[in-house]
């Protein structure tokens, strides 16, 4: 049995067809055509690392900021942190990559060295578990973004 998708305008809404449907799991819901911008996603990235503001290290309390916003200035690092056209967990930005610079940047001394359950427990503010989680130790696989979180720490350091 073939199954076809119907596309429907708000104004043909069957309420009780809708429910029913939605009950029954024919429901489909296209959300291709919503993208984010590079902006949304760094409002969204600073909304979510300013969690982690207590974990800083004494040496970069006062640079925290600066530091994130070179970070979101980078074009590299803004193409790394948007969304992924299939993520359906991430789609403000990309969650997976930023627990990867948050790991780099622990290893960095830049954040201090609690445990992955710890961050992830203010990250995401809830004592869950979250898959993101996992990523905090993974650092980055593109030698040049960690190159550039190098030079951008060195500079805030001088």
């Amino acid at each position: 049995m073939k199954k076809s998708l119907k596309q429907v305008r708000p104004e043909d809404f069957d309420v009780e067809a809708l429910l029913a449907a939605a009950r029954e799991g024919r429901l489909y819901v296209d959300e291709t055509e919503k993208t984010v911008s590079k902006e949304q996603v760094k409002r969204e990235v600073r909304a979510y690392v300013a969690r982690i503001k207590v974990f800083v290290t004494p040496k970069f309390r006062s640079s925290i900021d600066e530091l994130w916003e070179q970070i979101l200035a980078c074009d590299d690092f803004i193409a790394f942190l948007m969304p992924g056209g299939k993520s359906r967990k991430c789609r403000q930005f990309n969650k997976y990559n930023t627990m990867r610079i948050i790991g780099v940047l622990r290893e960095k001394d830049v954040y201090e060295r609690y445990s992955d359950r710890k961050y992830a427990a203010l990250l995401e503010q809830t004592a869950k578990d979250c898959s993101y989680r996992s990523y905090l130790g993974l650092g980055l696989e593109q030698r040049f973004l960690l190159v550039k979180i190098r030079q951008i720490i060195v500079e805030l350091e001088l």
